[in-house]
């Protein structure tokens, strides 16, 4: 599974990013999530609704799909919001609201189950779910919905409150009051989230009968004859009569709840979408984005993600056995221009130049990016290509930072990408050493060295906080748990500029979900009174 990998000059610089993204960022795995929709890098979330029709388990599950699952599930999530306390919203508690009866079947578990392991300390539940969301709707041909992120996880069950079929119209309108939405506004989500989909017999007798049969088990009924396209089907068939709703056109009319909403307003706002497509999809991605970012009060959600244009992809600076340094990894490339989805990788320049710890510039601080068919990816919102990168950097002069000259083909002008005019920021002070760094089985030490410059000053505290997920009760996600632990100099190393450092302690206290978890390192060392960090080490996988 991908794990971002970042080495970062100070640990001020991550936190005072408030507006223009630039690298790095908390939320630099989501945005790679974002982007990357298959191939090299990409988190396979884009893999689970590919097509738009796929059921869980790869597509073994007849009759259900995917993204109307995760759909459903994060309305379901945010319906238990209340507007005017606060309380409630996206937040993740459907993962200890699965048993209740307002959430019945299997969609709910399924979704927990996948999104849960794809948590972090950097990616809430509630945001992965929400993320899962864009994605899916944007697959399916469906509009591409700003995503934010910042949501934070709840501890515990929300209110009772989701909308129930057989409930009256007057009670739905209160329940989308209390989550913030107008009448008008509860016609289109309805419609909106019920574009894609269907009503399962096995979940609903009481709404669809007969349908069960040896190629669809569970029974489902759609909501319109393009379940598996993001269109404006469900309002068209309903205003020109031809609709197989089955909580329109149903046999139990007292389960017809979507004819009574869609009929609210006299079928003005469905006859506007029937009418329209492209309004359709405008105002739905509209009221989907107010359905995600619909959160519990004080929690802040970030600027909108926008893909960066060149953004560096698990890079980071290794200390060798021989007592170098070697800067390894990729540059991520992406656009939406004509030139970009006609760029061959192979003839695209990449040239990574950096700064030494100084500042200072040499014409032999530069290295070329090779592409491979290895590093082939897709993207949802563009043209995206992956270059590797590998150099050595002398660290008598170190690094502290680099940009990227770059061109869609070798006759085009090269563009400078220079982080938004800082550069692209790299510190050589503190380094993780993976292959002198094991992790410990239940309830033995992990161990983790580090190595740590000794020429810029007393090393006054250096520590890691390693986080990982761990099972909770009642929930079929995680939680994530930070340690603590500070490092002790334990000798020279290889080279004459570094020092060893160790730490160990107890990483797996027998709540550690090993096959789903996933590790994140945070190295921090203050030397010479200034405090340097290397965040989002890897995963260790070498046993102790």
């Amino acid at each position: 599974m991908y794990l971002a990998i970042l080495v970062l000059l100070t640990s001020a610089s991550w936190f005072s990013r408030t507006h223009a993204y630039i690298w790095p960022s908390p939320y630099d795995i989501l945005e790679d999530a974002y982007v990357l929709s298959s191939g090299f890098g990409s988190d396979g979330t884009v893999d689970e609704v590919t097509p738009c029709s796929l059921s869980p388990a790869g597509g073994t599950t007849p009759g259900r799909q995917n993204t109307a699952e995760w759909l459903r599930t994060a309305y379901h999530d945010m319906a238990t919001h209340d507007a005017a306390t606060g309380l409630g919203g996206l937040d993740g508690s459907i993962q200890f609201e699965t048993d209740r009866p307002e959430n019945i079947g299997t969609a709910m578990n399924t979704t927990v189950e996948f999104f849960g392991p794809l948590q972090s300390k950097r990616a809430s539940f509630a945001d992965r779910l929400a993320l899962g969301v864009v994605l899916a709707i944007k697959n399916c041909g469906g509009p591409a919905i700003p995503y934010r992120a910042g949501r934070i996880d709840a501890t515990e069950a929300g209110a009772l409150g989701v909308p129930q079929p057989e409930q009256s119209l007057e009670t739905h309108v209160t329940a989308f009051a209390r989550q913030g939405f107008n009448m008008t506004e509860m016609i289109g989500l309805v419609a909106c989230g019920h574009t894609v989909g269907g009503v399962h017999e096995v979940d609903f007798p009481q709404t669809v009968r007969g349908a069960i049969t040896s190629d669809n088990p569970e029974g489902v009924v759609h909501f319109d004859d393009t379940f598996d396209v993001y269109d404006n089907h469900i309002a068209a068939q309903y205003i020109n009569g031809t609709s197989t709703d089955p909580l329109v056109v149903g046999f139990n009319t007292t389960t017809n709840s979507d004819a009574r909403i869609f009929s609210a307003d006299g079928n003005r706002t469905m006859q506007s979408f029937a009418m329209d497509p492209d309004f359709f999809l405008s105002r739905c991605g509209s009221l989907l984005e107010r359905m995600l970012n619909t959160v519990p009060e004080g929690v802040a959600l970030s600027d909108v993600i926008e893909p960066l244009e060149v953004k560096p992809h698990e890079l980071r600076l290794f200390f060798t056995s021989t007592g170098g340094l070697t800067l390894s990894g990729n540059i991520r490339i992406f656009g939406t221009s004509p030139v970009a989805a006609a760029a061959d990788p192979a003839d695209m320049p990449v040239t990574l130049i950096w700064t030494d710890r100084n500042g200072g510039v040499n014409a032999n601080y530069s290295t070329t990016g090779t592409s491979s068919p290895f590093m082939a990816a897709t993207s949802l919102w563009g043209a995206v290509q992956l270059f590797s990168v590998s150099t050595p950097i002398d660290p008598s002069t170190g690094i502290s930072s680099f940009v990227v000259d770059w061109a869609y083909n070798s006759q085009l002008a090269l563009t400078t990408s220079d982080n938004g005019g800082s550069g692209f920021p790299i510190q050589d002070v503190v380094l993780f050493q993976p292959v002198k760094s094991c992790h410990g089985a239940v309830d033995q030490n992990s161990t983790i060295n580090v190595v740590i410059r000794n020429d810029m000053g007393d090393v006054t505290s250096a520590y890691i906080e390693y986080t990982h997920s761990a099972t909770q009760l009642g929930s079929m996600a995680f939680k994530q748990i930070t340690i603590r632990a500070d490092f002790v100099h334990a000798g020279n190393s290889s080279s004459p500029f570094y020092d060893t450092y160790t730490t160990s302690f107890l990483s797996n206290d027998g709540f550690l979900s090993l096959e789903a978890d996933i590790v994140s390192f945070d190295l921090f060392a203050v030397v010479g009174g200034k405090t340097y960090s290397s965040l989002d080490n890897p995963q260790l996988f070498t046993p102790c």
